[in-house]
């Protein structure tokens, strides 16, 4: 039996090809034709050919394996007509025949080759159907401008903190209060991580309804930015796709925040962005976790004539915000090497090992602890309720004049209001230290192979809290590493040197960041650590360079790559 395929094509995804099968599958049956392949597919035919998964993978055929292709019509197939008359050639020449069902068109004679009359009644056809696609397209754009003059919503998806109800949107306080939330907390200085992790830690609804994804700081960006929750929805419309011209239009809405909130966000966003690391697509270890020990600014990447370098942002910042600072910069390749050289042996350490087991013990300890808190506070919560009802229902008795009504019911509200962004952040945290517990510090990763840069990346983040930068001179730094379990050591680092100098800290090694003195009140040796001290000193402080020199012995040496 001869072998055929049969292509299904519908506009929307509440259509339906059932129609289109059965009728197709009757008329290859009858013509002695055995469907071996059935390609289904919803989408526009005014799309691309090559975005059409389904019409690719179809296009793939080849005569050994089918001699024939059922369309209903060739709208299904396209309605450009220069793609669609490529089609059409493109199965000729494998000596593929496609059969249109509606028109009971047939694209090859009985001797393999193309029909003449059909093929140009096919083109006639198509410049029709494009011509009827062009219509439908300047139909539609019409209509979406006369229901815009109508007042309708300038969107047909109702951004989150709305509803849409007969084409306009009406305000859905149940998510309102949580755009209120993110406004409020990003202007008084919290970051995007800690608004999702807000957000997630009560559990709030994706717009989308999806329970297998949470909120992440792209989707509290894209919030942040929305015009829409001022009261003015932007309508974008691209004029030309190769040079990305585009028209931008505002349209009333009914507004969740005013419009001071907003500017203050948009003025934290550009404050921000003159300190942030512009060069995020280069591949650094260390971006995010340095800072300058002076001014306290993150460290960014910068390509300085040429050479890879971390430099405090500082010199980035705004005019007004720039305090001057003139830390040295840090050689991106040789900082890196340094770091991981470090992070490597401190995997090995005994002392490592009990702390992070102590670390995470104590992070359990603390969320049993933010949990009886959170329960205090719910009761505290249900306690102003009920004060407030009470209160509500004297007033109605009469046995209060409106300003001590108001003014009681200002006080509950606020009690109120304060207990429940402590209970929020307490459930963040919560969730920040159960990230803690389940990080897995395994040192196995680097040891069965070398590992990749974005492997490297994620240990660092894992392990370290922060880096803080300071330098002696333009060649000699101090590296301060905070480990997120608590354990601090310092990185002695001279760029013309191939070694590096570490040394943990303990209560009698520690350089103390705010004089920016290093004390040794006396060495121990210690048989498990990488790093022993050997030697006895007096108690003294020192400045950097002389406390690194005094931490420079053999084996406080590593060899970096």
């Amino acid at each position: 039996m001869k072998k055929a395929a049969i292509y299904l094509r519908v506009s929307t995804n509440d259509q339906n090809y059932e129609r289109q099968e059965v009728e197709l599958k009757q008329l290859a049956k009858g013509l002695g034709y055995e469907i071996v392949s059935v390609f289904e597919e919803k989408g526009s035919a005014v799309a691309d050919m090559e975005t059409r998964e389904q019409l690719t993978e179809m296009r793939k055929l080849k005569k050994e394996d089918v001699e024939r292709i059922f369309v209903w019509d060739i709208s299904r197939l396209s309605r450009k007509a220069t793609n669609f008359i490529a089609l059409v050639y493109e199965f000729a020449e494998k000596g593929i025949c496609i059969h249109f069902f509606e028109k009971n068109i047939i694209t090859l004679d009985t001797d393999g080759k193309i029909n003449p009359m059909a093929s140009i009644y096919l083109y006639m056809v198509g410049v029709f159907a494009q011509m009827d696609a062009e219509n439908l397209k300047a139909k539609f754009k019409s209509g979406k401008e006369n229901a815009l003059r109508k007042g309708h919503s300038y969107t047909n998806i109702a951004p989150f903190g709305y509803y849409l109800q007969d084409k306009h949107l009406y305000v859905k306080e149940e998510e309102a209060e949580h755009v209120r939330n993110a406004y409020q907390l990003y202007s008084e200085g919290k970051d995007l991580q800690y608004i999702a992790d807000i957000f997630n830690a009560k559990q709030v609804p994706l717009k989308s309804g999806k329970t297998d994804i949470i909120w992440v700081k792209g989707t509290i960006y894209t919030m942040l930015k929305n015009t829409v929750y001022y009261g003015k929805g932007k309508l974008t419309n691209i004029i030309n796709k190769e040079t990305k011209e585009k028209t931008e239009r505002y349209f009333d809405a009914p507004e969740i925040i005013d419009k001071g909130l907003f500017d203050i966000v948009q003025e934290r966003f550009s404050l921000n962005k003159s300190q942030s690391d512009k060069g995020r697509l280069e591949p650094a270890l260390l971006r995010g976790l340095l800072f300058c020990g002076l001014c306290n600014k993150p460290y960014v990447f910068a390509n300085n004539n040429k050479k890879r370098v971390y430099r405090d942002s500082d010199m980035r910042a705004n005019i007004n915000q720039r305090v001057g600072c003139q830390n040295g910069q840090l050689n991106v390749t040789k900082g890196d090497d340094a770091v991981w050289t470090s992070i490597k042996a401190i995997y090995h350490y005994d002392q490592f090992i009990k702390k992070t087991q102590e670390d995470k013990e104590q992070c359990q300890l603390q969320i049993e602890q933010n949990k009886k808190s959170i329960e205090q506070i719910v009761s505290q919560i249900e306690e102003l309720e009920k004060e407030h009802k009470r209160l509500n229902n004297a007033y109605l008795k009469g046995l209060f004049n409106d300003e001590d009504f108001y003014e009681n019911k200002s006080r509950i509200d606020s009690d109120r209001n304060r207990l429940n962004k402590i209970k929020d952040e307490l459930l963040a945290k919560n969730i920040n230290l159960q990230r803690r517990i389940e990080t897995d510090y395994d040192a196995s990763t680097f040891e069965r192979k070398n590992p990749t840069l974005e492997e490297k990346k994620l240990i660092c983040n894992d392990l370290i809290q922060a880096i803080n930068i300071f330098s002696d001179g333009p060649l000699l730094k101090l590296l301060h590493v905070t480990l997120k379990n608590g354990m601090i050591y310092n990185i002695g680092y001279h760029s013309k040197k191939d070694f590096i100098i570490v040394f943990n800290e303990s209560n009698d090694v520690f350089f103390n960041t705010t004089a920016r003195k290093g004390t040794i009140k006396g060495l121990k040796v210690d048989a498990v650590s990488p790093f022993p001290f050997t030697f006895d000193v007096e108690i003294s402080e020192y400045d950097i360079r002389a406390f690194i020199e005094s931490m420079d012995i053999p084996e406080n040496r590593m060899l970096l790559n």
